[in-house]
């Protein structure tokens, strides 16, 4: 990485964002930069699919083959419904840990296929979940050592659900025992294999990201300083991998977190109107690097469009479903690292989620480690409209945070204090604390009832006279979990 990669985040950025307007009170003050871009704006990249539909009759998109019946095993609905129904649409993703087409280094680093048994499987899997009449997405990660029944296969870890790849089932099978332990049918899959992922950020033009700390990891081949930074697909390959950092106590827990929080700032960077217009001609590069079921047409797409039209990005929900690591011996007597789903948390969440309710507290939380930042809603309140909180906000954006708008009233706190500070609701302190690993000079300060908005974790209050503090340069030494 070299110099020019990096920003600091200290200095202004070049798009401004409008004027800050005031409060209704002189102690009430507004977050500034909460408009937040619409779904809507993905009619425009869909309506490019459509006008360019040569390109799914001339391009070589990989497709998920349908089984056999004999081969599927099921007697129920498909695995794969190929079509979304009026009432929801869910989205399956997996990422496939193949090795295929890595350079020699990120071999050696990662290891071949056949170094990892010769067998491939889905150690990132998301449901997607779309909801019309809430206007929401919820994304719902699966622990890849979750304990499962697997149809077809038995007692096992979830993400060998998926050996035998494309031809073997593995999406189908995957798809099939999501629909199993959820109770939702799964309409569309995408899978990306580690080259591919990479080849996908980099076709989006990067990422920027904000780290609290430097991160180093010689199975990810990650070597980042803190600070705001701007990710190719390597880097964020690396990262969204990583699971043995200083304060990883439980380390997929840990890399769920960070998988949360790179979606987040993807979705802030894909849903800026610029950002929008360039990716009508990235649609190929894009979906070249996925494999897809079949009935993901353009039809669907202008239907998903349709159904996420008025979904802004406060309304994506990054939930995990609730687990519990725990030891178990195999029939070998070898002893496994799995996790399981704690009930009856786990099937209320997905129960919520399958009926369009309010999910609550629910998978929001991971044993042993700290709230995620794409879990966090913080809002940033100007005190005297200085070009400070802009920078502030930018971190919190780029660090994956759910930058939110709203009011908050600093008439609350007694006495009146003045100043830079973080405020936090009384039951967000780890919340507040997550926040506090990228502010380091500002004190912990809980709110009053009143003074933050309904839904609202954090707020960052800070005036003209704040310094952004410099990058850590060592790794933590207080875990904030």
């Amino acid at each position: 990485m070299t110099p020019d990669d990096m920003k600091s985040p200290t200095t202004p950025t070049d798009d401004a964002r409008g004027p800050k307007p005031s409060g209704a009170h002189p102690h009430v003050r507004r977050v500034f930069l909460g408009a937040t871009a619409t779904l809507s704006a993905c009619v425009v990249v869909v309506a490019a699919i459509v006008m360019g539909g040569y390109f799914w009759a001339s391009a070589s998109i990989p497709t998920i083959p349908p089984l056999p019946p004999s081969a599927s095993g099921s007697t129920g609905p498909q695995d794969i419904a190929g079509t979304c129904d009026e009432r929801a649409c869910n989205y399956l993703l997996l990422g496939s840990d193949s090795r295929k087409g890595l350079t020699p280094e990120e071999l050696i680093a990662f290891g071949t296929d056949a170094h990892i048994g010769g067998e491939n499987r889905s150690d990132t899997i998301i449901l997607v979940h779309t909801r019309p009449d809430r206007k929401e997405v919820v994304f719902l990660s699966f622990p890849r050592d979750l304990w499962v029944d697997i149809p077809g296969m038995g007692e096992g870890k979830i993400n060998s659900a998926f050996e035998g790849g494309v031809n073997g089932g593995g999406p189908q099978r995957v798809a099939r025992t999501i629909r199993s332990i959820s109770g939702m049918q799964i309409h569309h899959v995408l899978y990306v294999n580690l080259l591919g992922f990479q080849r996908v950020v980099d076709a989006l033009g990067g990422v920027d990201m904000c780290v609290p700390y430097p991160m180093k990891d010689e199975l990810t081949l990650l070597d980042i300083p803190a600070g705001c930074q701007h990710f190719d697909g390597r880097t964020a390959l690396a990262y969204v991998r990583t699971r043995h950092q200083p304060c990883d106590t439980v380390p997929d827990f840990a890399r769920i977190s960070r998988q949360q929080q790179f979606l987040r700032a993807v979705i802030a960077k894909v849903l800026q109107p610029g950002e929008l217009l360039k990716l009508q001609d990235l649609i190929p590069q894009l979906l070249g690097n996925l494999v897809v079921d079949q009935g993901l047409n353009p039809a669907e797409l202008v239907y998903l469009a349709g159904l996420l039209k008025d979904v802004g990005t406060e309304n994506a929900d990054f939930r995990a479903l609730p687990t519990v690591p725990e030891g178990i011996y195999d029939s070998n007597g070898t002893y496994v690292s799995i996790v399981r789903a704690i009930q009856p948390e786990a099937d209320e969440l997905m129960r919520r989620i399958r009926e369009g309710k309010p999910l609550g507290d629910l998978g929001q939380e991971l044993s042993q480690t700290p709230p995620s930042p794409a879990n966090i809603v913080v809002s940033v309140v100007d005190r005297d409209g200085s070009s400070v909180a802009t920078n502030v906000f930018d971190i919190l954006t780029e660090g994956g945070f759910n930058t939110s708008p709203g009011i908050v009233d600093l008439t609350q706190i007694q006495p009146p204090t003045k100043g830079a500070m973080i405020l936090y609701r009384p039951d967000a302190e780890d919340e507040a604390k997550v926040v506090g690993t990228y502010f380091g000079n500002l004190t912990l300060v809980p709110a009053p009832a009143g003074t933050l908005p309904k839904g609202q974790d954090v707020a960052v209050v800070v005036s003209g006279r704040y310094q952004i503090p410099p990058p850590n340069t060592d790794e933590p030494v207080d875990c904030p979990n």
